[in-house]
């Protein structure tokens, strides 16, 4: 979980696609259901949606937590918050990205891809593969930091977050969420 220059928290994001490893840290510290109101159209696979089933099948609790976030466009209550699911046609347009990353992570990849807008991607090698499309990419520290800036979540709500991932064993390479925002300890700009 490293952040990254591009996009910047404060970048507005018409779309942005959403990965199984953004999705279950921001479950893990119950902050998933901030990213719509941080995020203008947040979005992920029904790949990505697959994946966190089996998580959740396997005994993983932040997956469940992240596939309650999720709402099928398709479903009756389509018009309630969440993270919209869509489909995807990664095997039909870049198969070649089901040679290096997992249906789920190649679906948001090629969804961002084909949209022109960011990527939320927690997984180092999704980055890299991303970047050698040219896709933005931003994570769970990312995030984070806007839903701060949109005033969703405040700095300690924020910043325990990061205490509880790094507890957990995450690399966060900041001691706080002001360091995201360029700002001194007190809230003020440098």
């Amino acid at each position: 979980m490293s952040p990254t220059s591009t996009p910047r928290s404060t970048d507005s994001y018409d779309r942005l696609y959403l990965d199984a490893t953004v999705l279950t840290t921001l479950a893990s510290v119950d902050l998933v259901d901030a990213a719509p109101s941080t995020v203008d159209n947040p979005r992920t696979s029904y790949a990505v949606r697959a994946d966190l089933d089996a998580s959740l099948a396997a005994g993983d609790d932040a997956a469940g937590r992240a596939l309650a976030a999720l709402r099928d466009p398709l479903d009756s209550d389509a018009g309630t918050p969440g993270i919209a699911v869509a489909g995807s046609l990664v095997r039909q347009r870049k198969p070649e990205l089901l040679d290096r990353l997992s249906l789920g992570e190649a679906s948001v990849l090629y969804q961002a891809l084909a949209a022109g807008v960011p990527l939320a991607t927690d997984d180092r090698d999704v980055r890299r593969v991303a970047d050698s499309y040219g896709v933005p990419v931003t994570g769970s520290l990312g995030l984070v930091a806007r839903a701060v800036e949109r005033e969703v979540l405040s700095v300690g709500t924020a910043d325990d977050a990061l205490a509880t991932w790094r507890d957990e064993g995450y690399s966060v390479p900041v001691d706080g969420v002001e360091e995201l925002l360029g700002r001194d300890s007190d809230g003020s700009d440098d």
